[in-house]
């Protein structure tokens, strides 16, 4: 984990290298806290191609955990709060409750490769950050894939919902969904974004 004097800050908009899952694997695969693969890349990962190409690549865990997490980066993966629109030392902002994203770059190749997301639960459940009152067993919003922890599909379809994408939309229409995560994840949409495009909309496909 980097040290609190990390270098300058990289340019927010500079070069991007997602790790593979295979790598993020490798680095998190050993921890016996709660993390898992999310955003567009857990979709992939589930249906076990490449559907289309991806800008980055997404974990997440809760809040508490975080530090297990840095501890298990390489001194060449530095992180650093990503806040409206800027990235900033990491230290100076841990306990700031507006932080929710962190990203990683790699000093060695001036790339961003990963992106770390702040999600709430609490032992028992997964809570959407957004609208905490929408809530998932964890056996239900993260189950394991080809041995990684996976945000399931209807729980990364409803952080899409709120602005949906080109790629959100692509992502939607390759998911297919149970009737039970349907009706979860249209009831969910019209609480926490009833304006959401995706109200309504048919979700499998």
């Amino acid at each position: 984990m980097v040290a609190p004097d990390a270098p300058d800050v990289p340019d927010v908009d500079g070069p991007r290298a997602p790790l593979t899952v295979p790598q993020v694997q490798a680095l998190f695969g050993a921890l016996t806290v709660r993390w898992w693969l999310s955003g567009g890349h857990a979709i992939d990962h589930r249906l076990g191609r490449v559907s289309r190409e991806h800008g980055d690549i997404d974990v997440s865990t809760l809040r508490p955990l975080l530090p297990a997490l840095l501890e298990r980066l390489p001194g060449t993966l530095v992180p650093f709060a990503a806040m409206s629109g800027r990235v900033r030392p990491l230290f100076q902002h841990l306990d700031d409750p507006l932080l929710h994203n962190i990203w990683v770059h790699d000093h060695l190749t001036h790339r961003w490769v990963l992106q770390i997301n702040l999600e709430n639960g609490d032992d028992e459940h997964w809570a959407y950050r957004r609208h905490p009152d929408i809530t998932l067993p964890w056996h239900r919003a993260v189950q394991p894939v080809a041995g990684v922890p996976t945000g399931t599909p209807a729980t990364q379809l409803l952080w899409k919902a709120k602005s949906p994408r080109a790629v959100d939309e692509h992502d939607l229409a390759v998911t297919h969904l149970s009737t039970e995560e349907q009706a979860w994840l249209q009831n969910s949409i019209r609480a926490a974004h009833p304006d959401s495009p995706w109200v309504l909309r048919h979700t499998d496909t």
